[in-house]
């Protein structure tokens, strides 16, 4: 496995479908997400999506659907593609549809066969039964979440947008899914935290740094490119330590020659600048993210009762 350079391609079989040119994204003044972000996708390609959290992973996603705009640069998606992503909460007005209505709603034109495509994506997410004629709001919180998946995936795109998708997937629901992307012959990209899921289909990567607010490319597994990054890390954190180590080497003599006059602040002169220098060779060591930040769970409308009980808790505050 192998870092790839800013212009190479995440690894696929076809065309190039889909490029970030030099794109720049904030969420109001003064929360900058993306900054000059450049990367290519190419057909049948299946890519993880992987960043700390609050790094722009489903910001990602916003800008190839066109929810969101770019500040500066450019999103090109080739002519023709058809893209599908879950949505996280099913719209209000399609709760008290049926089934087999609410799969309607994904296509633009009637669909003759739909009954046999919606019981394929049903036994993807794994929710089985005749349920085609139960209405949507019927269901719970989860196995909703779960058509919702289901409604991307009857789409059969050309690019297929997955955001956290094993949430609410039980084993063998996670295992049907996998079986499908492994066979999925388009491009798929996947914002997930399940390491043995993503390691079964996707074979690259884009890391987003929160930090740098850059895009870096790999190609491999998902564990190859977390060992990748955690082994670079450690390299990194040691040429820095050796940096330290003769940047204050020459500061102590820099300051040593400096008091014996004469020539020697010549000498001392030389050694401030070669302190200087090696600063300038230390690296931005990229960052674990243990900060939790603000997060917003999706509610449904009309539910009923207690949905969540906290009988205790604590709180962390930063210093």
């Amino acid at each position: 496995m192998a870092k790839i350079s800013k212009s190479a391609l995440v690894a696929g079989h076809g065309e190039v479908i889909l490029r970030f040119e030099g794109v720049s994204f904030e969420y109001g003044h003064n929360k900058p997400i993306l900054d000059e972000v450049d990367f290519t996708v190419r057909r049948g390609a299946k890519v993880t999506i992987m960043g700390q959290n609050g790094a722009g992973k489903s910001t990602i996603f916003g800008l190839i659907t066109g929810a969101h705009r770019p500040e500066e640069g450019e999103v090109h998606i080739s002519s023709g593609v058809t893209i599908a992503t879950a949505r996280q909460v099913i719209p209000r007005d399609h709760l008290d549809l049926t089934v087999r209505d609410f799969f309607s709603k994904s296509f633009k034109e009637k669909v003759y066969d739909i009954d046999p495509r919606i019981d394929a994506v049903l036994e993807i997410v794994n929710l089985t039964g005749d349920i085609k004629d139960r209405i949507v709001r019927s269901f719970s919180g989860g196995q909703q979440a779960r058509l919702l998946l289901a409604s991307a995936l009857i789409q059969d795109p050309d690019v297929l947008l997955l955001d956290e998708p094993t949430n609410n997937l039980d084993k063998a629901g996670i295992e049907h899914l996998t079986a499908f992307l492994v066979n999925y012959p388009k491009t798929c990209l996947v914002i997930s935290h399940d390491a043995e899921f993503l390691n079964a289909f996707t074979h690259g990567v884009l890391y987003l740094d929160v930090y740098t607010r850059k895009i870096e490319q790999y190609v491999g597994t998902y564990r190859d490119v977390v060992a990748d990054i955690a082994a670079r890390r450690e390299k990194e954190n040691m040429k820095n330590a050796q940096l330290a180590k003769e940047i204050q080497e020459n500061k102590d003599k820099a300051g040593f020659f400096a008091n014996k006059g004469g020539q020697m602040r010549l000498v001392a002169k030389r050694m401030r600048e070669k302190a200087e220098e090696l600063e300038e060779e230390m690296v931005d060591v990229r960052r674990e993210d243990k900060t939790i930040r603000p997060f917003v769970i999706p509610a449904q409308p009309d539910i009923n009762g207690d949905v969540l009980n906290i009988s205790s808790y604590s709180v962390i505050k930063n210093h």
